[in-house]
């Protein structure tokens, strides 16, 4: 690959593509997927979806060293299986 190929390469994510596609892929698929893993199938890839948003929970941090005592929100992760965070 050549150094400018590199440089307009656009980095795609998983959660980009399940965010985007989950809904239809269920409408379509959904009874494919083998009844005694539906459940867990549907949590995960959901969970996955959900994983890092600050709005489904947070931490939040504050420096009391620091001037002005700056604060920082950690969003947490899934720890879904599926999730690659």
């Amino acid at each position: 690959m050549r150094a400018h190929e590199k440089e307009n390469k656009q980095s795609i994510k998983i959660v980009d593509i399940l965010k985007e596609h989950w809904e239809r892929f269920l409408q379509i698929y959904g009874e494919k997927i083998p009844e005694d893993m539906r459940e867990s199938v549907i949590e995960a890839v959901e969970k996955a979806i959900k994983c890092g948003d600050p709005k489904y929970g947070y931490a939040e941090y504050i420096c009391t060293n620091c001037t002005g005592s700056e604060k920082k929100k950690v969003a947490f992760t899934c720890k879904s299986r599926f999730c690659n965070r």
